[in-house]
């Protein structure tokens, strides 16, 4: 099999990720199968820049461990066994074996290649799925279930089956937690509950059977009491990469489920003054304010910023008046950076829990692209939506001229009627005889 990245491959954009954030980090199989669709799609979504997208491959990973960690933290004891269903090429999986979040790791997807792929490099049980949810077969229950982006393209017609026939491998106190689109982010209205489109990141997958999908609450909540009225079913909004919907259901109480907030920001400005390099943005932690914002060069912070200004747009935008003192500024010396382009600069907001997101991470001159590269986006946004309104404005007078010329014909045929001429010589007489003004 030929791979995208080595076991071992060094690289400095990798190596600054992992090296304060991992635990004998140098350790970790970074292994990446040339077949992993989630690095292909990080390699377009990121305009084919392969430095970013193996970052965005690994840092994803590692957000969805933290998020599995957690959430399994919710039970007081530690998972003996934890299953991840459509692990894919395992881009989480080398995180929890590394991290051995459970005694014992088994990984499941329909992709045959992804199966010995893990097997291979990180020595974790496989078990090849099934298209027909009924034919599902594993040998033993689990602690801890871990299903993402499945959902998130199943089309109706598996969607329940699915989610039923994972429940089966659930232990009494297991939790399976599993992401999808909630309707918020739909780019027409869910009728039904769930709305389908053939459409999808994978090249291999059918389309048909493995779409993009949209979900509403109510509908995963009344999927969840068909398994059973006792079960337990707690919502995560926008837990997986701030996109996701996460649930977390188990046929046992969840007593007290603790959120995890993640912040979310964006870096507006990233511009090299005569003081230094100015960063300017916005960050929130959901209902509560972020206690900081770090900017790091390599290891070392150069830079942090714990009092936050007013950005009652931000406030309005994300509709969180939390939200509306989020702005900050800072200014990185220029004595602390000794390169551009080969030291990796890290900007992360953190909540008061000591949670991390991290808004940006590359090299210094790749950070004033990046903002660069985000106000044409921005710009080009604004641009198509001024188009759209204008689209819009040309059919309501169109139709509106539509309707006038209608109506004058209407008005012309009425004139030329023998109803309408009686009634213009009626009025004629009644003005003559200074009876009536109207015309």
């Amino acid at each position: 099999m030929a791979l995208a990245f080595l076991p071992d491959e060094s690289h400095p954009m990798v190596d600054a990720l992992l090296r304060t954030r991992v635990p004998r980090w140098r350790e970790l199989n970074r292994a990446i199968d040339e077949r992993d669709d989630m690095l292909d799609f990080a390699l377009t979504l990121l305009d084919h820049d392969r430095d970013a997208a193996l970052t965005n491959y690994f840092q994803n990973g590692l957000e969805q461990y933290e998020l599995v960690k957690h959430i399994a933290a919710w039970r007081a004891s530690r998972p003996a066994r934890m299953l991840d269903f459509a692990s894919g090429y395992g881009r989480l999986t080398r995180f929890l074996v590394h991290e051995h979040l459970a005694d014992s790791v088994t990984v499941s997807d329909i992709l045959e290649g992804g199966m010995e792929f893990q097997a291979g490099q990180f020595g974790v049980r496989t078990i090849l799925s099934t298209q027909n949810p009924e034919e599902f077969a594993a040998p033993e229950t689990y602690d801890v279930i871990f299903v993402a982006s499945l959902f998130t393209h199943l089309p109706p017609a598996t969607f329940t089956r699915w989610l039923r026939r994972l429940a089966q491998f659930l232990t009494k106190d297991g939790l399976l937690l599993f992401s999808v689109h909630d309707e918020s982010i739909a780019p027409e209205g869910v009728a039904d509950g769930i709305a389908f489109a053939s459409y999808s990141e994978s090249r291999v997958l059918d389309a048909n059977d493995y779409g993009s999908t949209w979900v509403t609450e109510s509908f995963v909540r009344e999927q969840v009491r068909g398994i059973g009225a006792e079960w337990a079913c707690v919502r995560l909004p926008r837990a997986l990469s701030d996109w996701q919907d996460v649930y977390v259901v188990s046929p046992s109480a969840i007593e007290h489920p603790q959120p995890r907030r993640v912040p979310k920001g964006f870096i507006e400005r990233a511009e090299v003054e005569k003081d230094g390099i100015h960063f300017d943005g916005w960050a929130t932690a959901g209902d509560e304010a972020p206690e900081r914002v770090d900017v790091c060069v390599d290891d070392e912070v150069v830079a942090s910023v714990r009092t936050f200004h007013a950005r009652a747009d931000v406030a309005q935008w994300l509709g969180n008046e939390t939200a509306s003192h989020s702005g900050w500024s800072c200014v990185v010396p220029h004595t602390a950076v000794r390169s551009f382009r080969f030291q990796t600069a890290t900007v992360s907001a953190y909540s008061r829990a000591g949670v991390e997101r991290i808004l940006f991470h590359g090299t210094l001159d790749a950070a004033t692209a990046f903002v660069a590269k985000e106000r044409a986006r921005a710009r080009d946004q604004q641009i198509l939506a001024c188009v759209a309104e204008l689209a819009e404005l040309r059919e309501r007078l169109a139709v509106t001229a539509h309707e006038r010329d209608t109506l004058a014909v209407r008005i012309d045929a009425m004139r030329q009627s023998r109803f309408w001429k009686a009634r213009e010589r009626w009025f004629a007489l009644k003005r003559a005889a200074r009876l009536t003004d109207e015309e």
